[in-house]
């Protein structure tokens, strides 16, 4: 089973696209891909949720939903955040430090420490924020946290330096989706070993056999390639 751990259901791209549960279908299929991790971010909160609820629905047994909150509303995104795991049963958060007017430790800790609680997983795009990756790392080091996109697509001396993150800290898990430089992946892989390198597109407006093809390239053994692309994001999972 091949599992994208990396799917937007309205991206953060700069015309904040939405997709509709058939586009994203298609492009799974096209690529292979038999489940998908979904989620909305530039919304609100609650209508974020609603909206990835909604293409959930269209097809359960083929997507995975994540939550997804606005830090800054405070409590009303904890209060959602708890709705969202218990009554539409999410299975990890996603967070953006692009929609934060000033991440913090401070800011993020609350939702963190909930996610931690609740057992879920979080897939947080540090937008290229290295120290507070690092602070994150040190201090929540029981929480399941997944930095996408190798920590930085597009530079990579910066990705670098959140490979060496990850050989410091355990808890610190790669998404290697929508990586610019492709020969990175394989050396985390090495480096960290398979089990904490996630295989994810940030699709479906990148096409998910484009980023798979970026792992099949990596020669990875059988066992290997089913821990990147399967094995690794559905063992973090919060249960439900």
């Amino acid at each position: 089973m091949i599992v994208d751990a990396h799917v937007h259901v309205k991206g953060g791209d700069r015309y904040m696209r939405e997709f509709r549960p058939a586009e994203i279908l298609e492009c799974m299929d096209e690529a292979g891909v038999d489940k998908s991790v979904i989620f909305s971010i530039c919304l609100p909160s609650r209508p974020s949720n609603a909206l990835t609820m909604d293409c959930f629905h269209a097809a359960p047994d083929r997507f995975i939903p994540f939550s997804h909150v606005i830090v800054e509303e405070g409590q009303g995104a904890l209060d959602e955040l708890a709705r969202s795991f218990e009554e539409d049963a999410m299975r990890g958060l996603k967070l953006h430090c692009g929609e934060m007017k000033e991440p913090s430790r401070k800011l993020l800790e609350p939702v963190l420490a909930m996610c931690y609680d609740y057992e879920a997983p979080v897939l947080i795009d540090m937008a290229n924020n290295l120290a507070l990756a690092r602070e994150l790392a040190q201090e929540m080091p029981e929480l399941k946290l997944i930095i996408a996109h190798l920590g930085a697509p597009d530079d990579e001396d910066l990705a670098e330096q959140f490979i060496i993150l990850a050989e410091e800290h355990e808890n610190v898990r790669l998404d290697a989706s929508y990586c610019h430089r492709p020969w990175k992946i394989p050396e985390a892989i090495r480096r960290l070993g398979a089990g904490r390198v996630i295989f994810g597109s940030d699709g479906p407006l990148i096409h998910p056999a484009i980023e798979l093809a970026k792992i099949r390239v990596c020669k990875l053994s059988d066992e290997d390639f089913e821990k990147v692309t399967c094995d690794n994001i559905m063992g973090l999972l919060r249960p439900v």
